[in-house]
């Protein structure tokens, strides 16, 4: 376990962490940082691996060394002198920013260092992040900040301008289908899920009441019914997707998911079978067949008339309307003789 720690920041953003260990080799820690990243890219690693680096009482080349007192209080999440602070539900409530100021003003309980880690710090209040500015610009030696958002735009600007902001390079697709798997979800969901989004906790998400998998198997039924081409895929709209997207999030998403399944059609027609290049890989069989069905300026046709119904739904088009219109349009451009 020890050893899957040290190595996990590593392995999820080395180069932020090579930054890091120059950084720290020339005694040029800035006393607040943004990390900025989507979920799941190594934001918490980086904090918990920097925690380990500062308090460490003998690093070994740069690194912590895991075994020492100090590294195995905050491994166990039991140090006094880092302080953690998240939100419950959509917002870092009153309480939470009250218990940081107080910390703000008292000395480390022990040595000379505390660090601060604020996760999601974009869910602060304007109130609450107007109250930690004074912290934030006259820190006291020896205090550190480091603060994390998936969304560096929601943050004040005066926020923003107080601190190192640091940007997360989006996680290899290997790498993120590992950690997909940590997370257990499905191999057949993982390979479609990152076609998405690269966030692990959006995909995570996805899974409360099996609805991504529930989104996939209606979307595959639309796209056989489809690409028959039959107008079955219309009924499939009304009595399937459309009671699956309840919110514009998830009708975002079964869109993406409609391009998606046509993107990969586009890539077989085109010759392109790479299992590691494909999504719905557990679907590869049928869009096979609809490879070989229609010809590749159809399949192109009807993938660039799923690419349009991102901005029809930003139009305010509702959502049914959406995909009916879309459904129509494949079935009439694969009818074409």
């Amino acid at each position: 376990m020890v050893e899957q720690q040290r190595t996990r920041a590593e392995q999820l953003q080395p180069a932020i962490i090579a930054r890091f260990q120059k950084i720290l080799k020339n005694n040029e820690l800035a006393h607040a940082y943004l990390l900025v990243g989507p979920g799941g890219a190594g934001k918490m690693s980086i904090a918990k691996w920097l925690a380990l680096r500062l308090f460490c009482l003998h690093p070994q080349g740069n690194e912590p060394d895991m075994t020492c007192p100090e590294c195995q209080r905050i491994l166990s999440g039991n140090h006094p002198d880092i302080v953690m602070a998240a939100p419950e539900g959509r917002q870092i409530k009153v309480d939470e920013i009250r218990h940081l100021k107080a910390e703000f003003t008292k000395s480390a309980v022990e040595g000379n260092k505390k660090l601060f880690i604020i996760k999601d710090a974009d869910k602060m209040t304007t109130g609450a992040a107007n109250s930690l500015l004074k912290f934030i610009e006259e820190p006291s030696p020896g205090v550190y900040i480091l603060m994390m958002t998936t969304n560096k735009s929601a943050l004040l600007p005066t926020i923003r301008s107080r601190t190192q902001v640091i940007e997360l390079q989006p996680l290899k697709r290997d790498t993120l289908l590992q950690v997909l798997a940590e997370h257990d979800i499905p191999a057949s969901q993982r390979q479609i899920a990152v076609g998405i989004t690269d966030s692990v906790e959006t995909i995570a998400s996805w899974q409360e009441d099996n609805w991504f998998a529930n989104a996939i198997e209606a979307v595959l039924q639309w796209y056989k019914d489809t690409a028959k081409p039959d107008m079955l895929g219309f009924v499939d709209v009304q009595t399937g997707l459309v009671k699956l997207a309840a919110d514009r999030v998830k009708q975002q998403i079964i869109l993406d998911l409609m391009t998606l399944v046509w993107r990969d059609t586009l890539m077989i027609s085109t010759g392109i079978n790479d299992p590691a290049r494909l999504h719905f890989t557990n679907a590869v069989n049928d869009l096979q067949g609809v490879a070989s069905k229609y010809s590749a300026s159809k399949i192109l046709t009807a993938s660039q008339l799923t690419l349009a119904t991102r901005h029809m739904l930003e139009q305010n088009i509702s959502f049914q309307n959406v995909a009916e219109q879309l459904t129509i349009r494949i079935v009439q451009t694969l009818a074409t003789r």
